[in-house]
């Protein structure tokens, strides 16, 4: 219905923001980990739960996805995945996720052991997360090299944290992967 929001921040809390849009407050919960500062464009979500209205807030389309397909999960509702979107970036969450980290999922307050078992059963081999564009180009080269996605995936993370030129990308990752 809203599919973003771009406005001025004047007030922010740990997990709330309040942006002026065209002289309007709009309050919109996030998850806690994100600054926001300025001027911003967010990602929304609306709920409508018991007579309940609540505007939520991402700082990416992907990640929004991924709060999408964490709350379809049976058990799953908006406090956990605002949880742990909270405590991992969304490529770290696709890294657990894709690597059955259950011990690093139920470090999340309200994620236990089953949770996190329930979260990777439904979404593992479903997620594709790429944080920026540079890191899809990337993982698409080393996949049209003969490489896995999830090791171009968990090599991309790292490479995308030195460089942010494809060519040097490439160059970094592939020695990355030559080494092991």
């Amino acid at each position: 219905m809203i599919d973003y929001i771009q406005g001025k921040v004047v007030y922010k809390s740990q997990n709330k923001v309040v942006i002026d849009k065209d002289g309007f407050g709009l309050s919109i919960e996030t998850p806690s980990n994100l600054n926001l500062e300025g001027k911003i464009k967010l990602y929304t979500y609306l709920s409508l739960k018991d007579e309940e209205i609540r505007l939520y807030g991402f700082d990416s389309r992907e990640s929004r996805d991924l709060f999408l397909k964490l709350i379809s999960i049976s058990g799953i509702g908006i406090k956990h995945a605002m949880e742990l979107l909270s405590t991992f970036k969304p490529f770290e969450l696709v890294e657990a996720i894709e690597n059955r980290d259950v011990t690093l999922l139920s470090t999340v307050k309200g994620i236990g052991k089953k949770t996190a078992q329930r979260i990777i059963f439904e979404l593992q081999g479903k997620l594709d997360f790429y944080d920026s564009e540079i890191m899809e180009d990337l993982v698409e080269a080393l996949q049209s090299l003969g490489y896995s996605k999830k090791e171009a995936m968990k090599v991309a993370v790292e490479v995308i944290k030195e460089t942010k030129d494809i060519e040097q990308a490439i160059k970094i990752a592939l020695q990355k992967l030559s080494e092991k």
